[in-house]
């Protein structure tokens, strides 16, 4: 993988959904107790299941959203977890190599840690060795994602602290891509990050996700 190029996501129709989780599916709701140990399915009915980060990273601190913050969002997105020490702290991905992937990585602020310090906070993602993101953190969630080619059997996705507050993440999803996906686009050289997103073909204001995706 050689460098990360942004790409620009636009939903247009939904197609047949399918029936629970697809094999090759990670969801990891970060910062979740210990005593989930066997996940849960998650809050839209589409047979998601969520699972603790205990097993995909080493470190960090558990931490919660503000009371206030709760009702605004899933259950995924309500723990997470805060890296206060080191300079490169890192979710370790199961992957094949040579297969084509999403990762997806969201953060919810919701004051977690009573500091308010949102507006002022940065930190870099990185994929592997090479740089993904900064993120800017917002009160409600921010979602990136990047589509690559995995060069092994594992996917380090990173948080670096920049200096500028602690790294922090709530979710962090892997889901496996067909291989006819952005074939100009998606190789072993070369991953796209997600510019924006819009929604086309449709009258609503929700995002068509899996499982109507």
């Amino acid at each position: 993988m050689a460098f990360i190029v942004p790409f620009f996501a636009a939903f247009v129709l939904a197609v047949s959904p399918a029936v629970g989780q697809r094999p090759g599916f990670v969801s990891i709701d970060c910062g979740l107790e210990a005593n989930y140990s066997g996940g849960y399915t998650d809050d839209g009915n589409y047979g998601i299941v969520y699972e603790p980060d205990g097993a995909y990273v080493d470190g960090g601190n558990n931490g919660r959203v503000a009371a206030e913050y709760e009702s605004e969002h899933i259950r995924a997105d309500l723990t997470l977890r805060s890296f206060p020490s080191g300079v490169r702290n890192c979710y370790t991905l199961p992957t094949v190599a040579g297969a084509k992937y999403l990762v997806r990585v969201v953060t919810v602020y919701g004051n977690y840690d009573g500091k308010n310090s949102w507006s002022t906070l940065q930190f870099d993602l990185h994929l592997g060795v090479n740089y993904w993101k900064t993120v800017f953190p917002d009160q409600t969630y921010v979602v990136h994602e990047a589509l690559f080619v995995a060069w092994g059997n594992q996917a380090p996705v990173c948080l670096v602290n920049t200096g500028q507050g602690t790294p922090f993440v709530s979710r962090v999803e892997l889901r496996p891509l067909v291989d006819t996906l952005y074939p100009d686009h998606v190789k072993a050289n070369q991953s796209i990050a997600m510019y924006d997103r819009r929604i086309m073909g449709t009258t609503n204001a929700y995002v068509t996700a899996y499982v109507l995706s």
